[in-house]
């Protein structure tokens, strides 16, 4: 056991000595130098001026007819006469189409014969009432007889209106349903009626904007097949919000003189909620996420600081800084990522 003891002390003490050389400080090496002073970070900057920034809701909406209006019959009955032809512009009041009514003119001229025998009898009745030749009664049951015969008449002349259908505005006719010879019945579809020399524009925002966009505001939107850019006025705004999908309805109305626009075509539709005439605008690389919220360094003579900033509409390659900066901030915009609070630069 002793003669083990002494094997490790022995084997201690060559590691030591094997050890020594490295562990000695030898006095040729060069001594340390200082740690180089650190350089100056180059960057680029922006002098932050007041612009004016938009605030947009971009949506999409669907274009309608101005006026618009699918054609039926308020009668049963064949028709006999269509005077219109399809796609075409037709006037207010034009008439359309005529369903058969010779049963109905038949009765309208018997009818006025007869008025024609009860104004007589009314006349002479009143005449010998005057001279007291009969009584008060008499009289009465003629005067009813031409009251109910005019009666008679006028729904007469009622039921003769209905075989015929008119334009109820100026406007394009479409493609019919029917023929001449067709039985129709107040279910019949007969064609659509479409005012476009106006269009309009139906189409909705979030609730949250809904404050913020009143009758007359301007609306941009562009057309399916038309890239150019046009403009609208809103002129009706649904005064609840949708239950289902929190959305508020509005309509603008924009002139169609060219009649290119069709009713039902998908638009792209760019709202202005806001505007702000004294915005400032840097590039999008300019700031700098954190923990809890955004920052930007601001250069102040060969160094810079930390300014917490919030941000607000996002455009293009900039952004819109609400709070944070103001008029004459010099902001760095380049070499952004190798900064810290206080470090040096040089531009």
């Amino acid at each position: 056991m002793k003669k083990n003891f002494i094997y490790i002390i022995l084997g201690v003490a060559i590691l030591g000595l094997l050890a020594w050389p490295k562990l000695k400080p030898n006095p040729n090496a060069p001594a340390p130098t200082a740690s180089k002073k650190s350089m100056p970070t180059k960057v680029k900057t922006l002098l932050v001026e007041p612009q004016t920034s938009e605030r947009r809701i971009e949506t999409t909406g669907n274009i309608m007819a101005d006026e618009e209006v699918v054609l039926y019959p308020e009668t049963q009955g064949r028709i006999i006469q269509i005077y219109f032809i399809e796609g075409v512009q037709v006037k207010k009041g034009e008439l359309l189409l005529k369903i058969n009514d010779s049963e109905l003119q038949a009765q309208l001229k018997k009818a006025t014969a007869t008025k024609k025998l009860k104004e007589d009898t009314e006349n002479r009745n009143k005449t010998l009432l005057e001279k007291g030749a009969i009584s008060n009664e008499v009289y009465d049951i003629a005067f009813t007889e031409l009251s109910s015969i005019n009666a008679d008449i006028d729904l007469l002349k009622e039921q003769i209106r209905k075989t015929e259908i008119r334009a109820p505005f100026n406007g394009v006719i479409g493609l019919r349903n029917i023929s001449e010879g067709s039985y129709v019945t107040p279910a019949t579809r007969i064609a659509a009626l479409q005012n476009i020399n106006q269009i309009k524009i139906e189409f909705s925002v979030p609730e949250r904007y809904a404050n913020t966009i009143q009758k007359g505001n301007t609306v941009l939107f562009i057309t399916e097949g038309n890239e150019k850019q046009l403009q609208a006025k809103i002129y009706g705004i649904e005064p609840k919000v949708d239950e289902v999908t929190r959305n508020v309805i509005m309509r603008a109305i924009c002139n169609n003189p060219n009649q290119q626009i069709l009713p039902g075509s998908f638009a792209k539709v760019s709202i202005v909620a806001s505007t702000n005439t004294k915005a400032f605008m840097v590039p999008t690389q300019a700031i700098v996420p954190i923990l809890k919220g955004q920052k930007v360094y601001v250069a102040q003579g060969d160094s810079v600081i930390e300014r917490k900033v919030k941000t607000g509409v996002r455009k293009d390659n900039v952004i819109e800084v609400t709070e944070g900066l103001q008029a004459g901030d010099e902001v760095v915009v380049e070499g952004v990522m190798y900064l810290r609070q206080g470090a040096k630069i040089r531009r």
